[in-house]
């Protein structure tokens, strides 16, 4: 390569790691409750020691007229060796209630790139197990069938053709449950074959199918473990 050609490529390099730097990207947090949504909100906003979130503080949102009020995105940055980002992300209720608003977000804020949240009770079982799975679901449901609730008429506009670039499905507070054999399919790259994911495989295959790239991520939120290197890789393309 030319030495002309050696610039233009570094300078290309540039202009890419200072747009990943600068330019604000669209992401959705979604999950059902108490899986650490609000955890991993306040620690992209201000890194450090997390306390545990009591369920009394568990995220809620108004209502004016029997209508839900969508919460307001704020931007966080995110930085990891060098490599940043920033994020406008929202702190979205879990409830069965507000499921419908995971949609709303997702189609008035165009996302990008979503974040499903999850932890060891969907592969346990159990009623709050059977919850997490029948979140994703409806997730998945809602986005090959392209089945979004319009709040007005410029959100309908918007959601014709839209579609997240990527979903991301992460199995959070990893220390409960990262063995030895989490252990080394991590280091072999190879987290997807983990135990934990095995209640969603089928619907992961449904984005496949709906041409929605997916990802999987361990995280641990409370105690900061490897979030910013899964918020890097869900925005890198």
């Amino acid at each position: 390569m030319s030495a002309t050609g050696s610039v233009l490529v570094g300078a290309a390099l540039w202009g890419q790691h200072l747009y990943n730097a600068w330019k604000p990207r669209s992401v959705g947090v979604y999950g059902t409750s108490m899986v650490g949504k609000t955890t991993l909100d306040r620690y992209m906003t201000t890194p450090g020691e997390m306390e545990e979130i009591p369920e009394s503080e568990r995220t809620e949102h108004f209502r004016i007229l029997n209508r839900y009020l969508l919460p307001r995105a704020s931007k966080k940055r995110i930085s990891w060796k060098g490599e940043k980002r920033v994020v406008n992300s929202t702190d979205m209720g879990g409830q069965e209630r507000f499921w419908n608003l995971w949609v709303d977000d997702m189609v008035a804020r165009q996302v990008e790139a979503v974040v499903y949240m999850f932890d060891d009770r969907a592969f346990k079982g159990g009623a709050e197990g059977m919850e997490q799975v029948a979140g994703f679901k409806y997730l998945v449901d809602v986005l090959v069938g392209r089945n979004y609730r319009y709040r007005t008429f410029r959100s309908r506009w918007k959601g014709k053709k839209y579609s997240p670039k990527v979903v991301m499905l992460v199995a959070n507070k990893a220390d409960r449950f990262f063995d030895d054999k989490a252990a080394l399919l991590w280091q072999q790259g190879r987290i997807g074959e983990h135990k934990v994911f095995d209640p969603f495989r089928d619907d992961l295959i449904r984005l496949q199918k709906a041409n929605v790239r997916t990802k999987r991520s361990f995280m641990a939120t409370r105690i900061g473990w490897n979030v910013e290197i899964s918020m890097l890789d869900l925005l890198t393309s």
